[in-house]
């Protein structure tokens, strides 16, 4: 039993709280939900509205018996306060608009304005106009190269083909034996299996790395070297300390890596690097002798392509083997690991939210030393950063939660998300995310905080970090802080705005006029968008 669609506003000097519970009585606590202290005391009520003196950033409603919500406290509907950082709720609308006012804006700030769509429609319409500022400069047009071609996001497919096997009773561990060939799928066409006979070459204390027999000729000297002793030396003790131990579900206690052309040289304007299939640890293996029973390997197996069909899409073989496929294997391991600990381990109703899982695997890049530690990946984040081919794809144009599998706007959107957090709690945060109770609830109940308020924080991290005072930064020593190593989000000017389902929009006044300033923001939707309001420096940062 747990409270629901917690409201809580600003208002007088006091917080006024409502919600919905079939709890007699509730107890109902102001919290800081930056630091997830409590503040004030708690007062118990029967029935579901609550006024509590004092102010704070969210609010915690108790069932009397029962679970806990987390609720956002919006500026409220007074104009709000004129702190550096505010954030309004979508119940602070008021007749279709809501105000933040600021008694005086000089010339040395600025006015940045986030709109949050949680929850509400795709194609929501939302209208911003900011008075008592100069307009914003003209911001020089700025195109991040297209990743879309190396970065295809074709495992995602995946995903969504296989996720009903979750449903399916995960089949018996296999004795070890030796493998000699294997089930492939040719382009991810999953309507149809082949065999392939196969070489082991190289075996480390944790992988055995088979190749293809088709593929031989492409492999001189030590050439698997560097991706064995990268993924012994950085992969598997971060993803494994990370994200838990390896299942066995074939008793061979390691993870079989096998690269081969089958994947593909070209599929839809991009090229698959690797994929690990949720069918080869729930089915049965396969001996048919052209793998017309499933398909299944039975065993804990990522597939990654093969040097040929890298350097057909420009990639040079030493950095597939020493950056390029230690990555994938950091990304796949977690999605396995994550797949495996969730519905082979114990029963469950499918696998985790898309848009999570992916974001726990681009942050297992990062933790196995790549991701937006190396210059590949930083170039994905610059680029979502910025509007490739002049539309703002990763903002305006992209929403959190809806996975469309774009290798920018999805993939960086999600990783810049949840590396924001991952910096601030610590890097046991994806682990605890992933060994939760998954989705949403269980997302929130890591980050303790709702998901609206941890978007707001998002896009004002990513609007701001690095400015003196910003409220939210990215800090990790590594990959952040985000706008030395990246670049900076790109702004509009006030006006009017069309906005994603769960995604954002960013806007930018210019300097203060010395005089008071108002924000205005008019929203004729069933689910008005959050709204933060900030005050920033008028120095722009450099880019």
């Amino acid at each position: 039993m747990r409270p629901r669609d917690v409201r809580a506003s600003a208002r007088g000097g006091a917080v006024e709280v409502s919600w919905r519970s079939t709890a007699v009585a509730s107890r109902v606590q102001l919290a800081d939900l930056d630091s997830g202290a409590p503040v004030g005391d708690p007062v118990v009520v029967r029935g579901s509205r609550a006024v509590l003196s004092g102010s704070a950033s969210g609010v915690w409603v108790d069932a009397l018996p029962g679970g806990r919500a987390v609720g956002v406290v919006g500026a409220g509907d007074e104009g709000g306060t004129g702190a550096r950082w505010q954030i309004f709720a979508p119940w602070d609308f008021r007749r279709g608009a809501l105000s933040a006012t600021f008694p005086d804006l000089g010339s040395a700030e600025r006015l940045g304005v986030l709109l949050v769509n949680y929850a509400g429609p795709d194609g929501a319409v939302a209208d911003v106009t900011i008075e008592g500022a100069s307009d914003a400069p003209a911001a020089p047009a700025q195109f991040a190269p297209d990743m879309g071609a190396a970065f295809s996001a074709l495992h995602e497919v995946v995903r969504a083909r296989e996720a009903v096997l979750a449903l399916e009773a995960p089949a018996p561990t296999e004795q070890v034996q030796e493998r000699s060939s294997f089930c492939v799928v040719r382009g991810l066409d999953f309507s149809h299996h082949v065999r392939k006979p196969v070489t082991l070459a190289v075996a480390t204390a944790h992988a055995s790395i088979y190749l293809d027999d088709d593929d031989l000729g492409e492999y001189e000297g030590p050439v698997l070297q560097p991706l064995a002793q990268a993924f012994e030396d950085r992969v598997w003790p971060a993803i494994t300390s990370a994200f838990g131990t390896l299942t066995d579900v074939d008793g061979d206690g390691k993870l079989l890596v096998l690269i081969t052309h089958e994947l593909g040289a070209h599929l839809n304007g991009g090229w698959l690097i690797g994929y690990f299939g949720n069918a080869d640890l729930v089915r049965a293996r396969d001996d048919s002798a052209q793998c017309t029973a499933g398909g299944s390997n039975h065993a804990e197996i990522v597939y990654l392509n093969d040097p040929r069909n890298g350097a057909a899409n420009g990639y040079a073989a030493a950095d597939l083997f020493g950056a390029v496929y230690p990555a994938t294997l950091a990304h796949e391991l977690q999605h396995l690991l994550n797949f495996a600990h969730r519905c082979v381990w114990r029963p469950c109703d499918g696998a985790e939210e898309t848009w999570i899982n992916e974001a726990l695997s681009k942050v297992a890049e990062d933790l196995a030393g790549y991701g937006w530690n190396v210059a590949g990946g930083r170039a994905e984040g610059a680029a979502y950063l910025g509007h490739p081919s002049g539309e703002m794809r990763g903002y305006d144009g992209r929403s959190l939660t809806l996975w469309e599998g774009d290798p920018i706007g999805n993939y960086q959107g999600a990783h810049s998300f949840l590396r924001l957090f991952t910096d601030r709690a610590g890097q046991d945060l994806p682990g605890r995310i992933a060994r939760g109770a998954g989705g949403v609830f269980g997302l929130e109940s890591a980050l303790g905080i709702p998901l609206p308020m941890a978007m707001a924080q998002w896009a004002s991290a990513l609007l701001l970090s690095n400015e003196t005072g910003s409220p939210y930064s990215f800090s990790g020593s590594a990959w952040s802080p985000l706008h030395e190593r990246l670049r900076h989000l790109d702004t509009r000017a006030a006006g009017p705005v069309s906005l994603r389902h769960d995604g954002i929009a960013a806007m930018m006044s210019g300097p203060g006029l010395g005089a008071p300033a108002r924000v205005t923001v008019r929203s004729r939707e069933e689910t008005p968008p959050y709204v933060v309001v900030v005050r920033a420096s008028a120095q722009l940062p450099a880019q």
